[in-house]
This record gives structure tokens, sequence and C-alpha cells, in this order.
């Protein structure tokens, strides 16, 4: 069973309309079944883990989902989690959230990225620093590619270290437009590359953790810190790679570049 199909069942959010064939409890009887009392049950119906009832008259009526969830509550209870962190767990979970959030690892495999905060850009500054590059196509295309987004009178910077580059790499005498495709080519070739290495970490370190039921918050917060420190030695191979690259490919464009000027000197 794959970490997501387990999650799945365990969090999948009971519905009040269950088949004829599906068991149905009163509030008392709910409790009993899952070992916990009724005033625990009305209050993690009070915080929002526990669905209401099926109202039938002035009666709630309980089903095989509500069970299951509350049998998940005890577990995650006795393996440490709080009240407030089940709530956001389950939250996470039902809005669609990925698994790396659901379980809070996401900043420690994401990183810097999602923690920058947008910075405001009027438009009259962004045409300053454009020019008549900024066409509707461009600033369209930026759009897309979540560099800015449209905030009302003014712009959000979504990233500012990555639109800083591109101003610098602009005035430095590169086309807008040549940029903009160039961040579409880099996100489209590295994706591949996040891809495989979020895999192999999921593979590796998170998968064993769900082999029955959700880590212990003590093997949580061990594999966060665990993910912290792979972090910066995985970008580092990244970094590594591409200076690489760039150098083969700048000792490659410029050798041909110099070969062709000597041809022409040694024929002129």
């Amino acid at each position: 069973m794959s970490d997501r199909t387990f999650l799945q069942r365990l969090l999948a959010r009971p519905s009040v309309a269950e088949p004829a064939s599906s068991t149905e409890y009163s509030v008392d009887e709910l409790a009993s079944a899952a070992g916990t009392t009724v005033r625990n049950l009305r209050a993690y119906q009070d915080r929002g883990l526990l669905p209401p009832p099926e109202k039938r008259g002035r009666v709630g009526v309980y089903n095989d989902g509500h069970l299951a969830r509350l049998r998940l509550i005890g577990q995650l209870l006795e393996r440490g989690y709080s009240i407030a962190s089940i709530r956001e767990l389950l939250d996470a979970w039902q809005q669609g959230q990925g698994l790396a959030h659901v379980l809070g690892l996401e900043d420690a495999i994401v990183g810097a990225w999602n923690r920058v905060e947008p910075t405001r850009l009027e438009f009259d500054e962004l045409q300053a620093l454009f020019g008549e590059a900024l066409t509707d196509d461009n600033l369209d295309l930026a759009q897309q590619l979540g560099l800015v987004e449209f905030a009302g009178d003014h712009l959000k910077v979504l990233n500012p270290r990555v639109f800083a580059a591109g101003v610098q790499l602009f005035r430095a005498g590169i086309p807008l437009s040549e940029l903009l495709e160039l961040f579409v080519s880099i996100r489209e070739n590295l994706q591949p590359v996040a891809d495989g290495i979020v895999r192999m970490i999921v593979q590796h370190l998170v998968n064993p953790l769900l082999t029955a039921s959700l880590p212990h918050v003590d093997e949580l917060q061990g594999l966060n810190q665990q993910l912290l420190q792979l972090r910066p030695l995985v970008e580092q191979v990244v970094d590594s790679e591409l200076a690489r690259g760039l150098q083969l490919s700048a000792n490659q464009e410029l050798g041909e570049r110099v070969g062709d000027l000597l041809k022409g000197f040694l024929k002129s």
C-alpha cells in the first residue's frame, strides 16, 4: 500500500450519508466503540476534528466513518500529537495538500523558496526597470511563471531574489524575453531532477515510518532535522553540477567563437 493510499484510508472524511449497511451509533454507543468518553467525543466535534452526526429529529446518528475518525484521533494522541496538530494535519489533508505538508516536513524539503516574503512593486517602478522591453506578452509570461502577480493597484514580486537576478541580467544586456524563455527552460529541466530527489527522500526516509501507522511525533522531529541536514548537501551537488555544465558550455561556445576569429584572421 502506498503512503498516499494509507493516509487516504486513515484520513478519509466520514460521510453522514453512509450506505444502509453501515452501522449506526448513538453518541454513547460511538464513544464506547471507540474506547473514549462522550465528553471527549463532544470536544473533538467542537474543535472540528469530528464531523457532526446526521440529524434525525432531535437525535444525532453517527456511522462507521465517525468511528474510524475517532480511532485515528486516539491513535495520534497516543503517538504524541496534540489536538492542535491533529486538527492541522486533518485540515491539510482534506484541503488536498501534499504529504510533506501534512506531516510538517515541507519547509525541510522545499527550503527557502516558500519562506521568501513577496515584495510590493508599483507599475511605474516596473516600467522604469524594463522600459520598452515590458511588453504585454512578457508581463503575461512573468505572471504565468509565478514571478509577479497583480494585486489591485500594484504588483507583488513573489520571489524577490529571482526577480533581482533577472533585473541584473537584463541590465547587463540580456533581452527580457530571452530571460523569461530561459527561466521556462530551467524550470522544465529542473523539475524532473527535483522529482527524483524528493522520491528518493520519501522512499528511503519517509516511507519506512509509514508502514502501519503515522509516525510518532519524536520520529517526525528527527526526520525533520535529518532533512534539514541533508538539504544543503543536495544543493551543493546541484550547484556543483551546474558549475561544471556552465564551464563545459563556456569552453565550447567561446572555443568555437575564438576558433572562428582565428580562422578569419589567418585568411585575411
